[in-house]
């Protein structure tokens, strides 16, 4: 009789024990769970947010394809898989070989992102000159975007934009029929801007073809506060006829964000520097004209290069006061990159979805002139690890010699007629990153947690079964 209580004591502490690792399991998971994004970015996010963005420069939306949204998935899903920090090279080659364009010659371009991102981080991340393409180049036709999630948590957002040589924006109709089956990308309308009510209020009613995105746009705001005033979710659809509450300068509670196109210009330090928090909708053009100084500056003093995405809350020293940089080395071109072979020229080695075109436009030589050093067609077609004559003079030097890099182009209405230069862009991919759970150890521990809570509990019962079929 002396042996019942120590059993029923040790099975319930050992039953305890088990019940408080398993509350501790949960209570990890929840934890975890606040710490993945409320809602995520889809494709037609993307889609939208550039067309209106282009509706906004007074160009028609660009209209939805099927066969570019498969590429642009495939794409994502590709980078995803190989945790991939570039562009895999080619987009027009990739989707001509899909079947857009029924043959004839295809340009394109191509957006990417990669991390936890909202809308409007992403959008951000896009408003380069490169990245800005879709949006101003009147040329476009035709747009598709894909998701992906890697392994280790990030997302890869992929936009796709594109048109042919062969007939001009419109005309063209994908063989494989869209995809949009009348969704609001088809209808982007510009936001007509409310008058404010006897109480100095402004309430929007949302027309068809809006999105939170294009009235965030109109005025001023950012998403968030279109969120917050109105009580919607990210995942809220808005309804024909739904009223809005747009909040201003003078709502109570509010703190107005930098305006769009505005740079709220920093005040020097002691020693004169200055220097200017990124906000949202900032580029390098407009925080350079703000300050009255060139986006080469800018580039210098910060160690960075035009083709780099801002970040929301990036700092950039704008004038570094008493301190004189040192000044940043001209990057070297791709002939510079090269090695002489034996016999004293340049060759270069062809890699996968490579085409004559890019590597002229690489090199800043002629198609013609390509092919004829390496006796080669129209109709050739190059392989793998094949080498090509490039007869080109020799650089005066490999040193770089110091100097501003160059300002890149303002976006004009010119159609361009060349598929953009596939660019390694690393801070797309660690710049604009949420805080990282590390995924493995997390994993690891909670199994671990578990296999001992199910341990303990089942070695209890165990030993309850056995002493109970005894005789006390």
């Amino acid at each position: 009789m002396g042996q019942r209580i120590p059993i029923r004591w040790l099975f319930n502490f050992l039953l305890l024990i088990g019940i408080l690792n398993i509350a501790a399991v949960v209570q990890t998971a929840q934890s975890l769970a606040g710490l993945a994004p409320s809602v995520e970015v889809t494709a037609y996010d993307l889609i939208i947010a550039m067309n209106t963005l282009r509706v906004s420069y007074g160009l028609p939306a660009l209209m939805e394809d099927s066969i570019i949204n498969a590429v642009a998935q495939s794409t994502a899903e590709t980078m995803a898989a190989n945790q991939m920090s570039w562009h895999i090279g080619n987009v027009s080659g990739r989707l001509a070989a899909a079947g857009y364009g029924g043959g004839s010659t295809v340009w394109a371009t191509e957006n990417f992102a990669v991390g936890n991102l909202s809308i409007d981080e992403i959008m951000v991340i896009w408003s380069d000159a490169s990245h800005m393409i879709p949006a101003v180049n009147p040329a476009y036709c035709n747009i598709g975007a894909g998701v992906a999630r890697a392994s280790n948590g990030r997302n890869y957002y992929v936009l796709q934009a594109a048109y042919t040589a062969a007939k001009s924006c419109g005309e063209y109709k994908s063989p494989g029929g869209s995809s949009n089956d009348g969704g609001l990308s088809q209808w982007i309308v510009p936001v007509k801007i409310a008058t404010p009510d006897r109480e100095d209020r402004v309430y929007h009613v949302v027309e068809a073809g809006q999105s939170l995105w294009a009235i965030a746009i109109a005025y001023k705001i950012i998403i968030k506060d279109l969120e917050t005033w109105n009580n919607l979710s990210k995942d809220s659809k808005l309804q024909i006829g739904q009223r809005l509450f747009i909040p201003g300068p003078n709502t109570e509670g509010y703190s107005t964000p930098t305006p769009v196109g505005r740079i709220q210009i920093s005040t020097p330090d002691p020693d004169g520097k200055i220097v200017h928090a990124v906000q949202e909708y900032q580029t390098l053009i407009t925080i350079a004209q703000a300050y009255g100084i060139s986006i080469g500056t800018i580039l210098t003093l910060n160690g960075i290069q035009a083709d780099w995405p801002l970040q929301i809350g990036q700092k950039l020293v704008i004038d570094p006061g008493r301190v004189t940089p040192s000044p940043t080395p001209r990057p070297l071109t791709p002939i510079e990159k090269l090695t002489p072979a034996s016999d004293g020229k340049y060759y270069h080695i062809v890699k996968m979805d490579e085409n004559l075109s890019w590597i002229a436009e690489l090199y800043d030589v002629s198609v013609t002139d390509l092919m004829a050093w390496n006796g080669l067609r129209e109709a050739s077609i190059l392989q793998p690890e094949q080498k090509l004559l490039l007869q080109v003079t020799s650089p005066v030097t490999e040193t770089p010699s110091p100097g501003l890099a160059t300002t890149p182009p303002i976006p004009t209405s010119t159609v361009v007629l060349s598929t953009p230069t596939p660019t390694v862009l690393p801070t797309e991919t660690l710049s604009s990153q949420a805080p990282e759970v590390e995924s493995s150890s997390v994993n690891a521990e909670t199994i671990a947690i578990w296999a001992i809570s199910i341990g303990l509990v089942l070695g209890g019962s165990l030993l309850v079964v056995f002493f109970s079929r005894k005789k006390w």
